[in-house]
């Protein structure tokens, strides 16, 4: 009898974390997406001694800024040291004896984790800063709703080609009773209602 009531308590919660490993089993994160830009990311390139090539450019859907002189320039899946040093090379090849460009991120858009459930304003979460927990994803998201239930949280990432699931306890994280997780972009955080 007690087999069939978890059973049935794991069924009722379609988030449920029954039988998921805890976080402290999830795959870390690939600091190294963080760091890629991508299509919505705002950049300032500023070329020294050169105003009329340094500006404010936003990463097309393509992939791509478009740069005086230059033209279109490939920038999504780059770091920024990668696209400085592709964007002094363009410049030097053709136009500048020795070009000395720094680039900027002004804006972090394609960089995001997807918080879910019962939170204030559920959606997508830029990550601005480079770094995210569960925490600063669930505070910008609006927090959580009265009737959420912290304690089953489900936390879904893309490792290896494969989606690995974990439980989250985000009321014993807020508690300080278990450590803050550290996301990574397109981790998706899902907060459950209560079943009560």
């Amino acid at each position: 009898m007690g087999g069939a009531c978890l059973g049935l308590l794991c069924a009722l919660a379609s988030a449920a974390t029954c039988g998921l490993p805890p976080a402290t089993d999830l795959p870390p994160p690939d600091l190294g997406q963080t760091e890629l830009l991508g299509p919505g990311d705002v950049v300032e390139v500023r070329v020294f001694n050169e105003p009329d090539l340094t500006g404010i450019h936003q990463i097309s859907e393509n992939g791509t800024i478009r740069l005086p002189l230059i033209g279109p320039v490939s920038a999504a899946g780059h770091t920024p040291d990668q696209l400085s040093a592709t964007i002094t090379d363009a410049y030097n090849a053709r136009y500048l004896k020795s070009a000395e460009v720094s680039l900027f991120i002004k804006e972090r858009n394609s960089q995001k984790v997807f918080v879910l459930g019962s939170v204030g304003k559920p959606g997508p979460v830029p990550i601005d800063a480079g770094r995210m927990t569960v925490i600063e994803a669930i505070a910008r998201a609006g927090g959580t709703t009265k009737v959420a239930d912290g304690s089953r949280a489900l936390l879904t990432r893309e490792h290896q080609g494969k989606q690995v699931r974990v439980a989250v306890d985000v009321a014993a994280i807020g508690r300080g009773q278990a450590p803050d997780v550290e996301l990574q972009p397109g981790d998706i955080l899902f907060v459950p209602e209560t079943l009560f």
